[in-house]
This record gives structure tokens, sequence and C-alpha cells, in this order.
């Protein structure tokens, strides 16, 4: 059952943007926006709370690869 005190007027966003990344380009390859973004479309991502730790605890358990975002 979701939380009725969460709306998406109180929901915290993650921006993630690749184009704005100051890690080295090699590193690309191995992080979680490679799986889950076109680089050659350009836009930027957005994750609530709750998906940002989702994706956290699957890179953990290494099912996904870590978010290599550095900014």
């Amino acid at each position: 059952m979701s939380d009725p005190s969460v709306t998406l007027e109180t929901m915290k966003f993650y921006v993630i943007d690749c184009e704005r990344c100051l890690a080295d380009p090699s590193s690309c390859s191995d992080c979680l926006m490679s799986m889950l973004s076109d680089p050659d479309y350009g836009q930027p991502v957005r994750f609530t709370t709750q998906e940002r730790e989702a994706l956290d605890i699957m890179a953990e358990v290494g099912l996904v690869p870590p978010l290599r975002l550095v900014g």
C-alpha cells in the first residue's frame, strides 16, 4: 500500500544529466545510465527517492552497475 502522505509535490527527485558528469568518459560503459538511457538522446533522467534507493540496492547486490555520476 502506498503512503498517502507522499505526493508528487512532496517527492524528492534526482535528476541525472550525463552532459554534466565530470567522470572520465571511459566510466560510461560501467555506469547505470548506460543501461537506462540512450546517450545519443541526451535528455536528463529523473528518479524519485524510492527509485534511487531501489537502484542503489540492486547495484549493491550486483544486478545493475552502480551510478558513476561525478558532479
